[in-house]
């Protein structure tokens, strides 16, 4: 390494907390400030030849990190934001529902294929959520012949 070389990185050094101040106030976050500064410092690094001793240094990183946040920002703007597969898989994975759809099909048929006393029995109690006495009251029969009816109809389902 030569004098020069040494010379640069020395005073490359003494610039990281102010560059890294730079980039975190242009990004607006320190996790991508810290990358966007070491984005500036190997760009930096990799066409230090460019540098014209004598010059502010800090002017010349500044510039650097500036212009890698430019690009940054039109990469992104081609290409959409990033979002790791981490925070939406869970959101959109969901079981399918084919299965869930059969079985209500398979529900729906069997309800159909009861006696019409019995269905009517079943929805009020089930679906409509009265009690034994208001069905009964209702369909104008006795509370025993509700609870038979029920009890008929949900053994039809369950076979």
């Amino acid at each position: 390494m030569t004098r020069d070389e040494e010379s640069f990185t020395q005073d490359l050094k003494s610039e990281i907390p102010h560059l890294r101040r730079y980039a975190r106030s242009i990004s607006g976050s320190n996790e991508t400030g810290d990358d966007l500064m070491q984005t500036a410092l190997e760009r930096a690094l990799r066409n230090r030849r460019q540098y014209t001793s004598g010059t502010e240094l800090r002017r010349w990183l500044f510039t650097i990190a500036r212009n890698a946040y430019l690009d940054e920002c039109r990469k992104t703007e081609r290409r959409g934001y990033h979002v790791p597969i981490e925070e939406w898989y869970q959101e959109t994975h969901y079981a399918p529902a084919q299965e869930t759809h059969v079985e209500l099909a398979d529900v729906a048929r069997s309800i159909e294929g009861l006696r019409p006393e019995e269905r009517n029995v079943l929805w009020l109690c089930i679906f409509s959520d009265l009690s034994h006495d208001q069905v009964a009251r209702q369909t104008g029969v006795a509370v025993g012949t509700v609870k038979s009816r029920l009890s008929r109809a949900r053994q039809s389902l369950a076979s």
